[in-house]
C-alpha cells in the first residue's frame, strides 16, 4: 500500500495546542501615543505661545505703559470710559526697541465701566528716551478723538487778559509859552505786573516740593464720598528741562504702603479691587514712572478708606514729597 499521501497530509496539519504567531503592528500603531501630542505641540501650542509672547512684548513695552498711564489720568477719557480704566490683551501694531533706540506704532485697547476705546501711538526712541509723535484715544461708538499729548483740557477757562492802562497824551504847550515849573508832567504809564497763571493755581489745596529739582506736587482734591476718600496730587514741571520721578520700584511689595493717610492715631492704606489691584495711579505700570517736559503736568490719584464723618482734616504721606499736613476733607 502507498502511504505517501497520508504523510503529506499529516505534515500540513496544524499541531494541536500550538499558538498562532500574531501579525506585526505598523510603526504608527506602535508610536501614536507620543506622535500625536508632538504634532499638536509643533503645529498648535508653539505658534500660540509665539503669538502670545509677541502680544505680551507689545503690551509690556514702555510706550504701551505710558499710553495707559496717560489715559488713566486724562479727565476726558475718565469721563467717557469711567474708572478704573484697564488695558486689553490684544495689542496690535509693531514695535522694535533696544536699550537706546526703537520705533513703535501701536493700537492699545482700553476699557472702563462706561465704555471702550483704543489708544493709537506713534513714537521714536533715541538716546534711551521715547519721543511721542502722536498719542490719542478713539472712543468706541463715536468719532471723538482725545489727544493725550496736549496739556490743555478742552472746556477749561483761560484767565482774562488784564486791561492795558491807557496812556494819557501830554498837553501841548503853545509856542512862546513855557510850562509852569510847579506843574508836573504826566507820569509814564505803569508797567503791569505779571500775574500768576490762574489755570496753574486753580484748585490747589497745598503745594510741596518733590525730590526732583523743579518738580512740585500740588494736592488738588481730598474728597470723601460713600466711605471712600479720593486724593489727587498734580505734579508740575516748573524747570526748563525734562524731569523724571519714580513712584514705585519693580516688584517692591511694600512701595504702595508708603502712600498712606493719617487721621488721629490711625493709618489708612490704599484700597484694592476684587482682583487685588491697588486703586491708584501706581497700578498703571510697574515701575510706575513719570517723565515730564518743561511745563507739563501729571495727575496722580489714590483711593483710601474714608475716616469717620467727624474727622475734618487728614495728613497725606507719599515718598516723593514731604507730608501734606492738615488737609481739609470735602464731603460730596
Amino acid at each position: 500500500m502507498n502511504t505517501q499521501p497520508n504523510q503529506m497530509l499529516s505534515s500540513a496539519a496544524v499541531t494541536p495546542g500550538a499558538t498562532p504567531v500574531a501579525a506585526r503592528k505598523s510603526w504608527f500603531s506602535r508610536n501614536w501615543k507620543w506622535l500625536v501630542p508632538t504634532v499638536l505641540i509643533l503645529f498648535f501650542v508653539l505658534p500660540l505661545m509665539l503669538i502670545g509672547s509677541i502680544f505680551a512684548a507689545m503690551k509690556n513695552s514702555d510706550a504701551a505703559k505710558e499710553c495707559l498711564l496717560r489715559a488713566q489720568n486724562n479727565a476726558l477719557v475718565v469721563e467717557r470710559l469711567g474708572t478704573p480704566i484697564e488695558e486689553g490683551w490684544l495689542v496690535s501694531g509693531s514695535i522694535n526697541s533696544s536699550t537706546t533706540t526703537g520705533d513703535a506704532d501701536l493700537a492699545i485697547p482700553i476699557s472702563g465701566p462706561k465704555g471702550k476705546g483704543k489708544v493709537y501711538v506713534t513714537a521714536h526712541k533715541a538716546a534711551g528716551a521715547w519721543d511721542y509723535q502722536a498719542m490719542e484715544v478713539a472712543i468706541e461708538g463715536s468719532d471723538q478723538r482725545i489727544n493725550l499729548l496736549s496739556n490743555v483740557t478742552p472746556g477749561a477757562e483761560l484767565p482774562a487778559t488784564p486791561p492795558v492802562p491807557q496812556v494819557q497824551p501830554l498837553h501841548e504847550t503853545p509856542a512862546g509859552e513855557t510850562q509852569p515849573a510847579s506843574q508836573p508832567t504826566n507820569p509814564p504809564a505803569p508797567t503791569p505786573a505779571t500775574a500768576p497763571t490762574a489755570v496753574g493755581q486753580a484748585g490747589v489745596i497745598q503745594t510741596q516740593e518733590t525730590n526732583q529739582e523743579g518738580l512740585v506736587g500740588e494736592l488738588t482734591e481730598c474728597r470723601r464720598s460713600e466711605g471712600v476718600l479720593t486724593i489727587k496730587v498734580r505734579f508740575r514741571n516748573t524747570s526748563t528741562k525734562r524731569a523724571h520721578l519714580t513712584f514705585t520700584q519693580w516688584n517692591a511689595s511694600g512701595d504702595n504702603e508708603k502712600f498712606y493717610v493719617t487721621a488721629g492715631n490711625k493709618k489708612y492704606f490704599m484700597l484694592k479691587d476684587s482682583e487685588g489691584t491697588y486703586l491708584s495711579s501706581n497700578s498703571a505700570s510697574n515701575p510706575a514712572e513719570l517723565n515730564l517736559e518743561p511745563g507739563q503736568t501729571f495727575l496722580w490719584w489714590g483711593k483710601y478708606p474714608a475716616p469717620s464723618a467727624d474727622v475734618k482734616k487728614i495728613n497725606f504721606m507719599m515718598p516723593v514729597t514731604p507730608p501734606f499736613e492738615g488737609v481739609p476733607i470735602t464731603d460730596k
